[in-house]
């Protein structure tokens, strides 16, 4: 281990206890999406106090935030999230941190001021960004960051996630639009007269019944997937308003686009079958992930160099009692090139900048995502430990891509042929908050 990649590492050691009650205090906070307020302020004023220039609240988004640190050399950019999930508390109608991003968020913020602190110790020209990005469970921070220039001049991003097992990743993820459909009828009685009333609830399901005979004739890697917000308030009322809310997967981009305007023309169908009229809102468009193989390899190597974190008698016991037999991972797997079938708004900066990423094991093999079974684990030791694993790891990357110019090139280079001729299209309207029709 370099010798100043070692100074972030024993840093972070150092602070492993802080780093502990910072998570926990988060994970208490368990704010969902785009209200992630007091998540965001605890983050920024620990970058602030740790000798960032913090800009809190960035565009449109008021728990977004850049904190940014060095005035010359290579820029490094990290990417954290904070925001929490409906009914994954203890109770079915409680939030909770069943992703983990109080983890993720506390690992990213102590990799940036180690990075910082180790290029200062030793006098080393290098720049350290690290982006607090808000709404990843709804697939909007990082777009409309993205669409608003936060991602800019970055000669390499790294990114991580919670996860069962510990490496970094140079597969893909799949592409999705993130779609509402409203529709506008006319109310009636509906035993007296329901042919005066011209039904929205009618419409969405003729869309939907559309949606579903689509699916034999789409490719099988592709996903769609939805739920009826607004149906109507009674029975003997014709519902005047309904409201529908789509995913549309795929590989690529193009293909997406492709079907998400195949769902348009049933949205347009079941208006004009229903006699009610229909307006649709793109709410957020997600990009597949652009790999970056050097990228990944440099973050895959110090992975290694750092070593996988272990567990104790008592933190296997509580695994096997809540009914997960397989062992925790206890050892740094090989590099993976999986392509994964979810979908994460990290794909749209792998497009602006090259992009490394990164797994640690934080919950046992056999955890299901976003329950409270999760979120148990990322509030223990279990978690923490994953944490700490990845903050070191991220580190110690970022700091090579810093000092060795000869990986900086080869990540470039391999970004712009892979980028020759792209142009990137935020999708989103430039004039458009955020969760424009409060769909949640």
């Amino acid at each position: 281990m370099d010798a100043i990649k070692q100074k972030a590492i024993d840093f972070i050691e150092t602070q492993r206890g802080e780093a502990r009650e910072i998570a926990r205090e988060i994970w208490g906070f368990a704010e969902v999406a785009l209200e992630e307020f007091q998540s965001a302020e605890l983050l920024e004023d620990l970058l602030e106090q740790s000798g960032f220039e913090v800009q809190r609240g960035v565009g449109d988004l008021p728990t977004a935030f850049i904190a940014r640190w060095g005035e010359a050399g290579p820029t490094v950019g990290i990417l954290g999230e904070y925001d929490a999930l409906p009914h994954c508390g203890p109770a079915h109608d409680q939030q909770g941190h069943g992703c983990g991003h109080n983890l993720f968020g506390t690992a990213c913020a102590y990799a940036a001021i180690a990075m910082a602190r180790a290029l200062r110790e030793t006098g080393t020209p290098g720049r350290v960004v690290c982006f607090g990005c808000p709404a990843e469970e709804t697939l909007e921070g990082k777009v409309y960051m993205a669409r608003d220039g936060a991602f800019e001049g970055l000669d390499a991003v790294l990114t991580w996630h919670p996860h069962w097992g510990n490496y970094a990743r140079a597969g893909s993820t799949n592409a999705m639009d993130s779609m509402a459909f409203e529709f506008f009828g006319e109310s009636a009685h509906s035993a007296r007269d329901p042919w005066n009333g011209r039904s929205a609830l009618d419409g969405i399901e003729i869309m939907n019944y559309g949606v579903n005979m689509m699916r034999e004739h789409m490719i099988e890697a592709a996903r769609i997937h939805y739920v009826i917000r607004d149906g109507g308030v009674a029975p003997n009322v014709v519902p005047s308003y309904g409201r529908v809310w789509y995913y549309v997967r795929a590989p690529k981009r193009s293909i997406v686009d492709e079907l998400s305007e195949r769902v348009r023309n049933c949205a347009r169908a079941g208006a004009l079958a229903s006699g009610t009229k229909m307006k649709e809102t793109l709410l957020t468009a997600v990009y597949e992930t652009l790999p970056n193989l050097a990228l990944a390899e440099c973050v895959q190597r110090n992975l290694e160099a750092v070593g996988a974190h272990t567990y104790t008698d008592e933190e296997k016991a509580f695994a096997r009692k809540v009914g997960f037999e397989e062992p925790m991972a206890e050892e740094v797997l090989p590099l993976s090139m999986e392509h994964t079938r979810p979908s994460n708004e990290r794909g749209n900066v792998s497009w602006l900048a090259p992009l490394g990423n990164l797994y640690t094991a934080c919950h046992a093999p056999g955890t299901p995502g976003h329950s409270w079974l999760a979120t148990q684990q990322y509030g223990m030791e279990i978690g923490e430990k994953g944490m700490i694993t990845a903050a070191k790891t991220i580190a110690a990357a970022g700091l090579e891509v810093i000092t060795d110019p000869g990986l900086l090139q080869k990540v470039r280079t391999e970004f712009d042929e892979k980028t020759k001729g792209f142009t990137y299209d935020p999708l989103v309207p430039r004039d458009q908050k955020p969760n424009p029709l409060g769909v949640r």
